[in-house]
């Protein structure tokens, strides 16, 4: 049950928007938001994910016994 409520957060979180604005504002945040510099903010932003996996996925297999 657990794992149901965590994949139905985040499939949500994937397909909400990606903001939410006025009509009138919203092509402008769009704009700031999907630019040239996306993917390098998006990586910036993901990084620290990847350097915790790295460290904490040895130490939890180092603790079992084969």
């Amino acid at each position: 049950m657990r794992w149901f409520n965590a994949l139905t957060f985040s499939s949500a979180l994937l397909a909400s928007s990606a903001a939410f604005a006025c009509e009138t504002c919203r092509p402008a945040v769009e704009a700031g938001i999907f630019n040239e510099h996306f993917w390098g903010r998006l990586a910036i932003t993901l990084l620290p994910f990847g350097v915790v996996l790295c460290v904490v996925a040895p130490l939890h297999f180092l603790g079992r016994e084969p």
